[in-house]
């Protein structure tokens, strides 16, 4: 190798440094991670040992007015997207080599206003959506293709406040009411709703969000108001549709904070893919709580209690293979790619900047 090869070859490793994105080569494996803000969906390529991303050239792309909350299938062929004053929701399909999203049109009606967030059941048959305006939820059942159906009466329910976020698990729907505290909960066959006998739960220390392993068997509420996360037991007779929530000992649980570390308004939370660990966003204070989950539900903060994200972080997401957290951080208007450690606590976070607030985070194996 002459010196001009090898002084092209430090260019090369210098530019990729500076611009934080890795250099990327025909045998580096990456996921595709998807932002959607309320000006259009931005696309980034993660290298999935460093984390490294390089923004996908021809994002944002654009869809209805206003998209907030996005999902992609087990797949990773088909995107979903709500757009709030469209009162529809888009389906994408994704193109893996290029990262391009493309619309299929037309868009399918969601049975009320304001659609934010959705989610899919875990069969990738129904896609329920949280209408925020009409006080509803909706179940648009997916087709060949990954097209959607707009819902029948019953496929939507109503509630007496707006929906936050919802949570599919075992053929049930949770769905977060923060307005009055409550979580509401129905059970779905064939894309069908029905209200649980015993639901809505109100819960004494307020509702930020839901979150629910996969057999349905623990429920986590984040608690905005008291800095907590409550956890429950999920008792669920399906011969007679009723549910209990039994608190679980020890319940609500105050996160451990670092030295100088405070800790205010959680209001997001998420599982890894064993249900043996719960990462919270703390709003208020730029950071994530780490927890690992007893045999009984219970929660403990890990020996590193809290990780740093951006300011306000709002979202959380896992990436299929375990490997990051992602949080959205919607006062920063960046999302972080926290490496998940083999004791799952966090390393030192990349930063995503997008252009505006980010909504939803949605991600490909």
């Amino acid at each position: 190798m002459n010196l001009r090869q090898v002084f092209t070859l430090i260019l090369i490793a210098v530019a990729g440094t500076l611009c934080g994105c890795g250099v990327f080569s025909s045998g580096t494996t990456t996921h595709l991670l998807y932002v959607s803000t309320g000006q259009g969906i931005y696309a980034f390529r993660i290298e999935n040992k460093s984390g490294f991303s390089s923004q996908i050239p021809s994002s944002p792309f654009y869809v209805g007015n206003t998209p907030a909350g996005m999902v992609i299938d087990a797949s990773g062929d088909h995107a979903y997207v709500a757009n709030q004053v469209d009162n529809t929701i888009s389906l994408l399909t994704v193109d893996h080599s290029s990262g391009v999203l493309t619309e299929v049109l037309p868009r399918t009606s969601v049975g009320g206003f304001s659609p934010n967030q959705i989610a899919l059941d875990s069969a990738g048959t129904t896609l329920f959506v949280g209408n925020q305006l009409s006080n509803n939820v909706a179940a648009l059942s997916i087709g060949a293709g990954g097209t959607l159906t707009a819902p029948s009466n019953t496929q939507v329910v109503q509630l007496a406040s707006s929906p936050a976020n919802l949570v599919s698990a075992n053929g049930l729907l949770f769905v977060a009411a923060p307005s009055f505290g409550q979580v509401y909960v129905f059970s779905v066959s064939s894309g069908n709703l029905s209200p649980v006998n015993g639901s809505p739960v109100r819960l004494a220390d307020g509702v930020g969000s839901v979150t629910v392993d996969p057999s349905a068997k623990y429920l986590y509420v984040t608690n905005p108001s008291t800095n907590t996360i409550s956890g429950f037991t999920i008792q669920y007779s399906s011969s007679s549709n009723t549910i209990a929530l039994g608190p679980i000992p020890g319940s609500p649980f105050a996160p451990n904070v670092g030295a100088g570390t405070s800790l205010s308004q959680p209001v997001a939370a998420v599982l890894d893919s064993t249900a043996t660990h719960l990462y919270a966003a703390n709003y208020g204070s730029a950071n994530v709580s780490l927890f690992s989950i007893g045999s009984n539900g219970d929660l403990t903060s890990l020996t590193t209690p809290t990780a740093t994200a951006g300011t306000n972080p709002s979202q959380l997401l896992i990436d299929p293979n375990g490997n990051f957290l992602l949080v959205g951080n919607v006062g920063a208007k960046t999302v972080s790619v926290l490496p998940i450690k083999s004791d799952a606590t966090l390393s030192t976070a990349q930063s995503i900047t997008v252009a505006t607030v980010p909504q939803a985070l949605a991600v490909t194996k």
